[in-house]
């Protein structure tokens, strides 16, 4: 995928539950909407729950297929549990066999509800009636003062920043280098969902990574002329990444 088009269009990130074979299907016919990134595939309503209480989605695509023994069965129980934790929910767009829960999906405030298998039409109808209702989320500036200077810079101008004690250094595109006197975990929480840590010395901006080589257990930006290292702990995001941009 082209960096820049990513960079230009992506807008929404977005949680997969679901524990059925048609997963990787799922995911493929999603992939042909670059505003949506997957930000996490879960497989067990535990699992779920927490990925959305700690990755805030915009969007959650929820399969209410369950295993046999109903072990870890996924349910509108999630969308219930999550009014305790959560002032405003994300939007559900439900995925199912049949038509037969359709009611009670709208009933429980789902935004959608596809068929599964998934028709590529009805898919393209359903998220472009998500992107004509909500605009994106994500702020496009961050303030950052350093030394009694407040820069105002565009996150798409970030390519990385690096934890340094309790300062965080902002490499941009330009070549300048700002520091923050706030920690990488204080940034964290207010940049866009397409910046991910990586290492935890490390938070990049996805717009920008060029390769990943995962024998070395390094990601490379832009254009490769930027070397950094990712841990095991941040492996799960790693994956992500690859998902997105292949």
């Amino acid at each position: 995928m082209n960096p820049n088009k990513l960079q230009k269009k992506m807008q929404f990130s977005y949680i997969l539950v679901d524990q059925s074979e048609l997963t990787n299907a799922i995911l493929e016919h999603i992939k042909e909407f670059d505003e949506f990134l997957c930000v996490s595939v879960c497989t067990s309503r535990k699992e779920a729950i927490n990925k959305i209480l700690e990755l805030r989605p915009n969007l959650v695509f929820l399969s209410l297929c369950t295993s046999q023994n109903e072990i870890n069965a996924i349910s509108f129980s999630i969308m219930s549990e999550l009014h305790e934790f959560l002032e405003e929910l994300p939007s559900f767009i439900i995925l199912n066999p049949t038509k037969d829960l359709a009611f009670e999906a709208y009933q429980r405030g789902a935004t959608g509800y596809l068929l599964n298998p998934i028709d590529p039409n009805e898919l393209r109808k359903c998220l472009l009636r998500y992107q004509k209702t909500h605009k994106a989320l994500h702020k496009d500036t961050i303030s950052i003062k350093s030394n009694g200077d407040y820069n105002f810079i565009k996150s798409n101008d970030i390519i990385y920043l690096k934890a340094d004690s309790n300062t965080t250094d902002f490499y941009l595109t330009s070549g300048k280098v700002i520091t923050a006197y706030k920690t990488l975990k204080y940034f964290e929480k207010l940049l866009p969902f397409y910046f991910f840590r990586i290492h935890h010395g490390y938070v990049i901006n996805i717009q920008h990574v060029s390769r990943i080589n995962l024998g070395k257990n390094s990601c490379y930006l832009q254009n490769n002329e930027i070397v950094l290292p990712f841990s095991r702990t941040y492996k799960s995001n790693i994956d992500t990444i690859i998902l997105k941009i292949s």
